[in-house]
């Protein structure tokens, strides 16, 4: 549940980014994603790393030299790093499952997840 929770907690704090910021984090992505569907195997999505690079190909889209779409995609992603962490830490959990069992009968588990 954490992981998942986690993946939540990186989507809130992509959401709050500036949109230009989201843009270029979004683009790296999903370049990255691509080269995922399209390798068969692990060397296959290594050689698409090294042949076409997602910096490289961000800082042709976006024009600009490859270092400053580096250093972007680095701090970005501390941002959004540091954001989730903040907030996994204020996360609380309570269960809520003998409550709700003794109201309707399931074989379900109920939480509450508040920060």
């Amino acid at each position: 549940m954490k992981e998942s929770l986690y993946r939540y907690l990186i989507k809130c704090s992509v959401a709050e980014l500036p949109p230009e910021k989201q843009l270029f984090y979004n683009f790296v992505q999903d370049v990255e994603y691509a080269y995922e569907v399209q390798a068969e195997t692990p060397e296959q999505y290594y050689d698409l790393l090294v042949k076409h690079h997602p910096y490289v190909e961000a800082a042709n889209h976006f024009n600009m030299p490859v270092r400053t779409a580096r250093n972007l995609m680095i701090e970005i992603e501390q941002k959004i790093r540091n954001a989730a962490n903040n907030r996994m830490q204020q996360v609380f959990c309570v269960d809520y499952t003998k409550q709700v069992s003794a109201i309707e009968h399931s074989n379900k588990q109920y939480f509450f997840i508040g920060m």
